[in-house]
């Protein structure tokens, strides 16, 4: 999943939980989840624009940290402000998996080397489809915007 998805599944299950604590874990838990569900963000890959798989991922990166930008000033603003502890921990914890998988192919750290593999090998729990982008815009952008109505309503 785009970090955009995995980050309104966080604040969406952040809202519901009973401290920053359980947001934050809730958040993580539901970022491994949904990477079991096919995406369609391997097509990042066969980008002819950027010629290292560093360039890649750095490009897809910021793209999708604006769009995290963007929808959580939109939560921020549509939410029950009581709540925003609760959000911004649970979409903290969401986004902390694929922070840590950055980190590790950044550094290559050895401390970090079984989580990304956990990591990766969650993705293929359910299912090793691949899908195309299109596929996967019609699986994530609905879902952001789902809970993003669960986010500015409950």
């Amino acid at each position: 999943m785009y970090i955009t998805a995995h980050a309104a599944a966080g604040a969406a299950i952040g809202q519901f939980m009973p401290s920053v604590l359980f947001a934050f874990i809730a958040g993580f838990i539901s970022h491994i989840i949904l990477d079991m569900i096919p995406h369609g963000d391997e097509w990042i890959k066969n980008w002819k624009f950027f010629r290292t798989r560093m360039q890649k991922i750095t490009i897809a990166s910021t793209i999708d940290f604006i769009g995290v930008i963007i929808m959580t000033i939109y939560w921020i603003n549509h939410s029950d402000i009581s709540q925003l502890p609760y959000i911004l921990s649970g979409i903290a914890g969401a986004v902390a998996p694929d922070a840590l998988w950055g980190l590790y192919e950044l550094t290559k750290s050895p401390i970090l080397k079984w989580y990304r593999k956990a990591h990766t090998k969650a993705h293929h729990l359910i299912c090793n489809k691949k899908l195309t982008m299109i596929q996967g815009f019609i699986i994530q952008i609905p879902l952001v915007i789902i809970l993003s109505w669960i986010i500015s309503n409950y």
